[in-house]
């Protein structure tokens, strides 16, 4: 099947990961899903905040009547008109200092209950997740890759299993990827061995080499064996070639990019050598040896070269 070329949307992005939450006001169904409604029954989403706040102003406004009326009854039951006072004062000092308290302790009340939610509707959330995953699931099938893959986005910022990364990795290896994108690539590293991510991974480095971090480098390192026999030796090539964007990136994987070093394009080679010379200070080891022997050998007469040779 050919690769769809498709238009993804903006990721929207929480500062806390359970902001992602929402639930339908009708059935109760738990979402994190970008959708306005619930497509089980069309009603509105309610935010996870929303819905706390809404739990948290219900219990105050229950205790705050409770209060009221403990200071009835006391009004009501004092002997004299003296007691009736006393009552009232003691009634208003009490309703005044619940107020003063609730506001100073309402953020930790608020995330109080919060987790108490949290943890009582782990299941439905759980499996609103599930109903979410079945929904991508279905795009998938109807070969609607753009909405799927929005949707397993959503779905991994709330889970970050190996499951939910290689689906969407899946889905993105049947997509023609574009540099105006907004592609990751750390996130969806696996903790074992995965093709289909690797797949990907090479496929972002020709379009977006400054999403290949520290970890994807290390990754390839790691699963190099296998790497090669599925993909070739050209793979390592090109990964140890994204190492030489940053110098902290060249100190720590010098050994793995001194393996390669006759292998990399001309351009690829004058930027090493750039930064190695520009950096005199720094202890490069065996790599900056063997390079310098390198440009002897291989580029003593190119112009380019001309500043590196000796």
């Amino acid at each position: 099947m050919a690769k769809q070329a498709v238009q993804l949307s903006k990721k929207k992005r929480t500062k806390y990961r359970f902001q992602k939450l929402k639930m339908c006001k009708k059935c109760n169904r738990y979402s994190v899903l970008g959708d306005e409604k619930c497509q089980n029954c069309g009603s509105d989403f309610i935010g996870i905040e929303t819905l706390v706040k809404s739990i948290f102003k219900n219990r105050v406004f229950t205790e705050a009547i409770w209060i009221l009326m403990f200071v009835c009854v006391g009004i009501l039951a004092a002997p004299t008109v003296k007691m009736l006072y006393y009552s009232l004062i003691a009634g208003v000092v009490f309703v005044i200092g619940y107020v003063i308290l609730t506001s100073i302790f309402m953020k930790s009340e608020y995330f109080m209950q919060l987790k108490k939610l949290l943890r009582i509707d782990l299941r439905k959330i759980a499996a609103g997740i599930q109903y979410d995953s079945e929904l991508a699931k279905e795009d998938v099938h109807a070969e609607r890759l753009a909405p799927a893959y929005e949707k397993l986005r959503d779905i991994g910022d709330f889970i970050a299993s190996d499951q939910v990364k290689i689906r969407r990795i899946m889905v993105l290896n049947e997509i023609v990827l574009r540099s105006d994108m907004e592609l990751e690539l750390e996130p969806l590293i696996p903790s074992s061995y995965d093709s289909n991510f690797v797949k990907y991974a090479l496929e972002v480095l020709k379009i977006n080499r400054t999403l290949f971090t520290k970890k994807c480098i290390a990754y390839f390192i790691k699963y190099r064996k296998a790497i090669v026999s599925d993909f070739g030796m050209d793979s390592l090539i090109s990964v140890a070639g994204s190492a030489l964007r940053m110098k902290l990136y060249i100190l720590e994987f010098s050994e793995f990019i001194e393996e390669f070093l006759e292998y990399f394009p001309k351009d690829r080679f004058l930027r090493l050598c750039s930064i190695i010379y520009s950096n005199p200070e720094v202890e490069w080891g065996s790599l900056e040896e063997k390079t310098k022997r390198l440009v002897m050998v291989k580029y003593h007469y190119d112009p380019d070269f001309k500043q590196f040779v000796s």
